[in-house]
């Protein structure tokens, strides 16, 4: 559902304050790849907010893993657990950094109120599918 935007308040999405696990996989700015494990604090449609204990410069593209059981994945659609995002800001926080990340395609289609995933939607599907 999309909320009405004021000029003081930039997202366009309602916010779900859930903590989800995620891997966080990506490549630092020595072009190195690493696998962090990172807690989802608030997540919409559009993005997420994480706390990790790895800085991210900003504009860095990651890719974030819902870790699911193996006997489990197999029933899930892929979209479901694999979602690209990039970095908008990184802030530290005590022990951890709180990445601020917005997905590269929002998780539902505004015109059908679908879920969306790997440029195709998923989740509702017509009869003729």
């Amino acid at each position: 559902m999309r909320r009405t935007v004021s000029v003081a308040e930039r997202r366009g999405w309602d916010r779900l304050p859930i903590s989800i696990p995620f891997f966080v996989r990506g490549k630092n700015s020595n072009g190195e790849e690493f696998l962090e494990f990172a807690t989802a604090l608030n997540l919409s449609a559009g993005g997420v907010l994480l706390a990790t204990r790895r800085y991210l410069d900003p504009g860095t593209e990651i890719t974030l893993e819902i870790p699911v059981a193996l006997v489990n994945k197999a029933q899930l659609p892929r979209s479901v657990s694999l979602l690209r995002a990039t970095v908008l800001r990184c802030t530290a926080d005590r022990q951890y950094f709180l990445l601020g990340l917005q997905f590269q395609e929002p998780l539902i289609d505004q015109a059908n109120g679908l879920e969306v995933g790997k440029g195709r939607a998923v989740g509702k599907h017509s009869s003729s599918e």
